[in-house]
């Protein structure tokens, strides 16, 4: 009978120390998705804009990405402001992402907004692939640096700064065609 008890009580030790692990490890996991979502998000929409040469301001979040995106069902549409959809993470709106068409000398760009989602939500947004997303600008792009950010795509991404580094001449004027 104490044999016994004392496989319960190292079983109990054992589960004190695993359960934790285990709810980290889906944190982690949660976390490197949304990360991940994230650039193929932007690796799909500079596909797009590459293969297309633009935008349509009809342009469905499904023709350009299978990235689950919340707030955006496979036939709403991905350009303007008004077509921003949410990357979840941890079950919560995290980051809002909207694709703005080239304007003049301002070029094609996403452009991404923290939402406040929690903890999970928290840890995604200042992992450091994310972090760069949202200290980014681009030129003739209003953006609020570590809350709102964004990225050239297409053929002008290198038309860019970052909030500490802004775009020099020499960058302005490379890939403007």
């Amino acid at each position: 009978m104490i044999e016994l008890i004392f496989v319960i009580v190292i079983l109990g030790i054992l589960a004190s120390v695993a359960i934790p692990r285990l709810a980290a490890t889906r944190e982690d996991a949660e976390i490197s998705a949304a990360v991940a979502n994230l650039r193929t998000l932007v690796s799909d929409a500079t596909a797009y804009y590459t293969a297309k040469g633009e935008f349509g301001s009809n342009t469905k979040w499904n023709e350009i990405t299978s990235v689950p995106l919340a707030n955006a069902n496979t036939n709403s549409n991905a350009v303007g402001t008004a077509a921003t959809a949410k990357l979840k993470a941890g079950g919560k709106d995290c980051i809002g992402v909207h694709i703005v068409n080239k304007n003049g000398t301002t070029p094609a760009h996403i452009v991404f907004t923290k939402e406040s989602g929690g903890s999970v939500c928290n840890q995604v947004q200042s992992a450091d692939p994310i972090k760069a997303y949202f200290t980014s600008t681009v030129n003739g792009v209003e953006t609020t640096s570590g809350t709102k950010g964004a990225v050239a795509i297409g053929s002008s991404t290198s038309v860019y700064g970052s909030a500490t580094q802004p775009a020099t001449g020499a960058q302005k004027g490379r890939t403007q065609r």
